[in-house]
């Protein structure tokens, strides 16, 4: 239970994001979700370098050929960061330029109605340069060292971190680009760059039904999920006005 699902599995190579849910990959799962809102326009996927024709072809056997029109394949790089970079930058040849993208992790498939429709409220909010789904943290936190206990930690403003993440295109654009001369820098979510640089990010609530699949028993989870969704709970309602979003 304690491994990562990628190092359980048979087929160590092949990324969690093209395990198999419901017989359809895990990654065509998150981007059928956030394409059934009918606004977006475009979707950036971005993989291994590897791993790209295989991406390629679950597109072909599983979505639409409207679809599959509107999505563009980038190989990602070695850190997070630079894999959003990437993603980014396939995005200036839109025209008009998206206003907002939404960058959410393909190992997250099941994204709720109730969850987008809070994601939908929390963009009428253009204070923020940024919004993020979080939940609270709800068990002890514990701070340890060399297996002894240090102190316990105050948890009432501690949120646990979820996708997808909203930010104003041309903010996030220009931070990328100040990040590249701060080349040792590295983050492990998009949201902390806006806060490094001292851009506001406002949160809306999560979902604990947003699973990122990581270890084995998440998988078992998402199938008990997806298993007792209906096709009303399936569908999504929100307008985010043409925004662009893309997984990284």
């Amino acid at each position: 239970m304690g491994k990562r699902f990628s190092e359980s599995r048979t087929d160590l190579a092949l990324p969690k994001q093209f395990e198999l849910l419901e017989g359809i990959p895990v990654f065509v799962h998150a981007l059928k979700s956030l394409e059934s809102t009918g606004q977006f326009r475009t979707f950036v996927l971005v993989f291994p370098e590897a791993f790209l024709e295989t991406a390629r072809k679950a597109l072909e056997a599983h979505v639409s050929p409207e679809l599959s029109k509107r999505c563009v394949l980038v190989a990602g790089g070695e850190q997070r960061q630079d894999s959003s970079r990437r993603g980014l930058r396939a995005l200036e040849t839109q025209d008009p330029l998206p206003t907002r993208v939404i960058i959410h992790d393909a190992c997250r498939p099941f994204l709720s109605r109730e969850f987008l429709e809070r994601m939908e409220d929390a963009l009428e909010d253009r204070s923020y340069g940024a919004w993020i789904p979080t939940v609270p943290v709800v068990e002890t936190i514990k701070s340890v060292r060399s297996k002894q206990v240090v102190e316990t930690v105050d948890r009432s403003s501690l949120h646990r971190v979820q996708t997808p993440q909203i930010f104003e295109y041309g903010v996030l654009r220009s931070l990328f680009e100040s990040l590249e001369n701060d080349p040792n820098l590295q983050f492990t979510d998009d949201a902390s760059i806006c806060e490094y640089y001292g851009i506001p990010v406002g949160v809306f609530g999560g979902d604990e039904r947003n699973i990122k699949l990581t270890y084995g028993f998440e998988m078992e989870m998402l199938r008990i999920l997806f298993q007792g969704q209906t096709n009303t709970s399936r569908e999504a309602a929100c307008d985010l006005e043409s925004a662009t979003t893309f997984t990284a």
